[in-house]
């Protein structure tokens, strides 16, 4: 079982002012045409970063590295993505954490793979340790970051009772 303390839980008020400071960065230098949600973690972000940035289209990539937590696969594997044709577009990849930078690169050699003229990333945090650094980034953390929509997976993996009360609505995950 994980260790509690090991866990960083963030609220949406925090995941929303986030991600608009990192919005008016990106505004600042890029000019993305298409925001591609790294799956899962990235489909919420990528959905408020779209109003942010006025940014209608949005794709996604599904990629598996993670078995449970702290415990990955081998390697990063594609499962499925849903994309227009890119060809000589500015995309913006969008995740909510960065750990081992593995799951970006893939996903960066599949954009690159066809044809983006430019593609510049984006994660709310990124882990210290990570040997790879999104290109926008909230934080930098140590933790085991605990989304507000991950709370019955995380309370599924490391026990219900593990999670600090104001947490909440663990009674809804069983």
């Amino acid at each position: 079982m994980v260790d509690k303390t090991s866990l960083k839980y963030v609220t949406w008020d925090e995941i929303h002012k986030a991600l608009a400071v990192l919005s008016r960065r990106v505004k600042e230098t890029f000019k993305p045409d298409i925001l591609v949600a790294i799956a899962k973690g990235g489909y919420i972000p990528a959905r408020i970063l779209s109003d942010f940035l006025n940014v209608g289209e949005i794709g996604f990539v599904e990629i598996k590295f993670y078995k449970e937590i702290g415990k990955t696969r081998e390697r990063p594997v594609v499962y499925q993505f849903s994309l227009r044709n890119i060809e000589g577009v500015n995309a913006l990849l969008v995740d909510d954490v960065v750990d081992s930078g593995r799951t970006l690169q893939t996903a960066t050699n599949l954009l690159s793979n066809f044809g983006a003229k430019e593609i510049r990333s984006l994660a709310i945090y990124v882990k210290k340790w990570s040997p790879v650094l999104p290109d926008y980034y909230w934080e930098v953390s140590d933790k085991w970051i605990v989304f507000p929509w991950e709370i019955c997976e995380t309370a599924r993996e490391v026990g219900g009772g593990n999670l600090p009360p104001e947490v909440g609505v663990v009674e809804h995950c069983y």
